[in-house]
C-alpha cells in the first residue's frame, strides 16, 4: 500500500489505478469516467482535492486496489471514501490496508467519521461490516433507465405535453446568467428530499455558490446538464434536474428538485422526461443514465417508475466511526 500522486506515477501505475477505479464505481454506481479519461483528468491535476492510494498484492506488482478520500462539501468533518479491488485481488487484505491508511489520514485531518456507498449483500457490504463501529444511513436504489424506442417513446409524450404557465430549457455546462440566481433557489430546496440530510448541509446558495457547485460536478471532466422547467410570469426556474455524462454509455442522474410553490403540478416528471430526450440527442453514446434513490422518496421513485427506470441493484451509505 502507497500513498498515490497521480501527476508522478509512472504512467503504467496511473492507467491501472484508473481503470481499477473506473471499473468500481461503475460497479457500484452505473456510471464513470472512462479509464484513459480519467487518467489524463489526474495526470493534469484536475481530479479534484483529495487523498489518494494505491495497493498492490507484491511489492512491484501492478496497482490492483485504490483508494480515494475527500472531506464531504457539507461537512468537513466527514470523509468520504471510494475504495474499490479488482475482483481477482479481494479477499488478500488489500482493501483492509488500504481502509487503515484512508481512516489515519482521515483522523489526522480531523474528520471524526467516514463515510461510503457499498453494494447490499455484495463484497463489498461484508467488508465494510468487519469494521465494528458501523452504521447504516441510507438504504438506497440504484435504478437505470434504458434508453430503448419505448422509454424514449414514453419520455416524448410526457415532455411534448403542454403545461400551461411553464417552459422547459436545458443547458450544458455553465447555467446562463438570466436564470443563475433562481437556479441556485431550486437547487436549495435539495434538503426536502427523505434522507437527504445525511449527504447535504442546508444550502443558502447565490450565484457564486452555484459556480462553485458547476466546478466540483465536472472537476473529473464530466460533462455537465442541466433541465429546468421556467415559470413564464417570473421568467425564473422553478424546478430542475441534473445529469453529469463521460465518455462511457452511462450518464449518471443526481438531483432533482421543486419549488414547493409548484409541487403537484407534474413539474419532475416533465424535466426529467425532457432531460432524457435532451442526453439522448446530445451525447449520442449515451445509453442508459444510472441514478441512485433513497429508498423512502416514494414520490421519486413514482416519477422513476413512470419513466422506465428500473431496479438494478441496492446500495448502503455506510458511516464508521473514526473517533476513539
Amino acid at each position: 500500500m502507497e500513498v498515490f500522486d497521480p501527476r508522478a506515477a509512472a504512467p503504467a501505475d496511473l492507467a491501472a489505478w484508473s481503470a481499477v477505479h473506473a471499473a468500481g464505481r461503475r460497479e457500484l454506481s452505473g456510471g464513470s469516467p472512462e479509464a484513459g479519461e480519467l487518467a489524463e483528468r489526474l495526470r493534469r491535476g484536475y481530479g479534484g482535492p483529495g487523498w489518494r492510494w494505491a495497493g498492490r498484492v507484491h511489492e512491484g506488482g501492478p496497482v490492483l486496489g485504490t483508494a480515494e478520500l475527500r472531506r464531504q462539501p457539507h461537512d468537513g468533518g466527514i470523509g468520504f471514501l471510494r475504495l474499490f479491488v479488482d475482483a481477482p485481488a479481494r479477499r488478500r487484505g488489500l482493501g483492509t490496508r488500504l481502509r487503515a491508511a484512508a481512516a489515519d489520514r482521515a483522523r489526522a485531518e480531523g474528520m471524526a467519521r467516514l463515510q461510503s456507498t457499498v453494494l447490499a449483500g455484495r463484497a463489498g457490504e461484508s467488508f465494510a461490516r468487519t469494521s465494528p463501529h458501523l452504521r447504516t444511513l441510507l438504504h438506497l436504489e440504484l435504478q437505470v433507465q434504458s434508453f430503448d424506442e419505448e422509454t424514449l417513446g414514453r419520455c416524448w409524450r410526457l415532455a411534448s405535453a403542454p403545461k400551461r404557465g411553464y417552459r422547459f430549457t436545458h443547458w450544458v455546462g455553465a447555467a446562463p446568467a438570466p436564470l443563475l440566481a433562481s437556479f441556485g433557489r431550486v437547487m436549495n430546496h435539495l434538503l426536502d428530499a427523505p434522507g437527504a440530510a445525511f449527504q447535504e448541509e442546508p444550502r443558502r446558495w447565490g450565484p457564486e455558490d452555484v459556480r462553485g457547485w458547476e466546478r466540483r460536478m465536472t472537476d473529473d471532466g464530466s460533462r455537465l446538464l442541466v433541465g429546468a422547467a421556467v415559470d413564464r410570469t417570473s421568467d425564473e426556474v422553478v424546478a430542475a434536474t441534473v445529469c453529469t455524462v463521460t465518455r462511457g454509455p452511462v450518464a449518471d442522474q443526481h438531483d432533482t428538485a421543486v419549488l414547493p410553490a409548484h409541487r403537484r403540478r407534474g413539474l419532475a416528471s416533465r424535466v426529467k422526461a425532457t432531460q432524457t430526450l435532451r442526453v439522448h440527442e446530445n451525447f449520442p453514446h449515451v445509453e442508459a443514465v444510472a441514478v441512485t434513490l433513497n429508498r423512502e422518496n416514494t414520490a421519486m421513485l413514482e416519477v422513476n417508475r413512470l419513466l422506465g427506470y428500473r431496479r438494478t441493484a441496492e446500495r448502503l451509505l455506510v458511516e464508521d466511526d473514526l473517533r476513539p
